[in-house]
């Protein structure tokens, strides 16, 4: 399997733990966005955003055992990561410690994905 191979194994794993959030879209609010709501609109939107990082959590880990998907995974993998922390330092999240303890871990695995991507392009 390889560094590479371990590394979407298991960062693959703990993105898709996200995908919870389909089934319990009120504790996931509660717990990473300090927000009780019982809003249809946003229970909606929570299981949707849910269903995606848990996708993109499912591609990582199909990638771990598919050398040839490994590249354009960790590309989404890391977009996907990126993007949350910009969102999350934008706004008053960053005030949420476990918010920023989630930010600061998906910053470390994306800037993985990068430097495993940047090593492979030589």
């Amino acid at each position: 399997m390889g560094q590479s191979g371990i590394l979407l194994l298991v960062t693959g794993i703990l993105t898709a733990g996200a995908g919870i959030g389909m089934i319990f879209p009120r504790q996931l609010l509660e717990i990473l966005l300090g927000d009780r709501t019982s809003e249809p609109t946003t229970l909606l939107m929570a299981r949707h955003w849910s269903l995606l990082v848990g996708l993109v959590g499912g591609l990582l880990i199909y990638a771990a055992f598919h050398p040839e998907v490994r590249g354009p995974a960790m590309v989404v993998g890391a977009a996907e990561k990126f993007a949350l922390g910009g969102l999350v330092l934008a706004s008053p999240l960053r005030r949420r410690v476990l918010t920023m303890a989630i930010v600061g871990a998906d910053a470390v695995m994306a800037l993985l994905y990068v430097a495993f991507l940047a090593q492979n392009v030589r």
